[in-house]
């Protein structure tokens, strides 16, 4: 037996494994997704049967009882404004530490990068304090200075190690030419960013998107709702047991970041691998 047919008898067996893989992780989203088609009975008695007729009081009663319209609005206002704060701030940062001549550029670029390592569990009772005694606890203002920082790291290394594939004469074409360092940044270096800017926007979009846990420590219930906390305060309540909504809201919430990602695959995988190799 030579060794291709060796691989050619391998090669089913690992499709066979992969796609039994792959079943299993999109089954609970296909689960929810017909369920969410299904009254409360139905789901009762089989959730994995077919629905006898697509019930859509259920996504209807997401925005009538639930009333998911506001806090959607407002976790959408919310991944505008860190997203662009970031895209302002986290490359101007990196083109500053990896090509002005700073002495302390190689380490703020290690302090930037130690960020990553800190879990959101060790900073979060501090935080909360920090907020507390400057008063602004409990609002939208604290949440975003909260993801703004928490997402200043790792945007400042995938600008910079994107970065340091750029041909430093360009730089220095624009700088021949009259060029001020804003000038060169803004015209030359962020237009080739492009890349960078687009998994920021996916990345960021999704998770702020889906945050619930940061967002409902910092915030709580009372004073702000962003969306995924106004659905847990539904799910809260001991009385409700309308698992149909409860699968409705959870397809309502997954179509718009889903179809961002399925918009913008290609370019966020480019984003993510960007600088990897020169």
């Amino acid at each position: 037996m030579t060794m291709h047919s060796r691989r050619r008898r391998r090669l089913p067996v690992l499709e066979v494994i992969m796609l039994a893989a792959g079943i299993l992780f999109v089954s609970p989203c296909l689960l929810a997704l017909l369920n969410s088609f299904k009254t409360l009975p139905e789901i009762t008695a089989s959730p994995v049967a077919l629905p006898k007729a697509l019930a859509w009081e259920n996504f209807e009663y997401l925005f009538t009882g639930v009333q998911l319209a506001r806090p959607m609005l407002n976790s959408l206002m919310m991944c505008l404004a860190v997203i662009g704060c970031l895209i302002a701030t986290a490359p101007m940062a990196a083109y500053s530490m990896m090509r002005r001549r700073m002495a302390a550029g190689p380490a703020l670029r290690l302090f930037f990068l130690a960020g990553l390592t800190i879990p959101f569990q060790i900073i979060m009772v501090p935080l909360i304090q920090l907020f507390r005694m400057l008063g602004i606890d409990g609002t939208y203002f604290a949440l975003l200075v909260h993801y703004i920082s928490w997402g200043l790291p790792l945007c400042i290394f995938i600008y910079s190690s994107f970065m340091s594939t750029i041909p430093k004469e360009l730089e220095e074409s624009a700088a021949i030419d009259g060029c001020g360092p804003v000038s060169i940044f803004w015209r030359i270096i962020f237009p080739l960013l492009t890349p960078c800017t687009i998994t920021i926007l996916i990345f960021w979009g999704l998770w702020i998107w889906n945050d619930f846990m940061q967002a409902f420590i910092i915030m709580g219930t009372s004073k702000g709702q962003l969306v995924f906390v106004q659905l847990w305060r539904f799910l809260s309540d001991k009385y409700v047991k309308n698992w149909n909504y409860i699968f409705a809201g959870v397809v309502v919430l997954s179509v718009p970041v889903t179809v961002l990602y399925l918009l913008m695959q290609r370019r966020f995988i480019k984003g993510l691998t960007a600088g990897a190799i020169k």
